[in-house]
């Protein structure tokens, strides 16, 4: 496992070997902010394991948070930073070398 100049590692990445972690930033990495809703339903898990997982990789500093609210309704959303975009490629271009050494 190497890093770059951001400071995130490339290749493999524990982090993303719990599978709801690795589904919400393969998620993220098409769209500029994902609500939290969308998250959940896209994921199929429940609005703890969205905050559990999306507060694991906002500490690991692959996940921005932002609240805010929409009318009288609080909202959460998130996008993958800079590192979160160089770690969920890393490690899904390491899962795509693992596969082809087993073809």
């Amino acid at each position: 496992m190497t890093a770059d100049d951001t400071g995130a590692s490339t290749g493999r990445d524990p982090i993303f070997e719990t599978g709801p972690r690795l589904a919400l930033c393969a998620l993220l990495q098409s769209a500029e902010w994902v609500d939290f809703a969308t998250a959940r339903e896209m994921l199929g898990v429940s609005d703890s394991a969205v905050s559990k997982h999306s507060r694991t990789l906002e500490e690991a500093g692959y996940l921005e948070v932002r609240k805010g609210s929409v009318g009288r309704r609080a909202r959460t959303w998130f996008r993958l930073t800079a590192a979160g975009q160089v770690a969920i490629r890393g490690h899904l271009d390491w899962l795509t070398g693992l596969r082809s050494a087993l073809d």
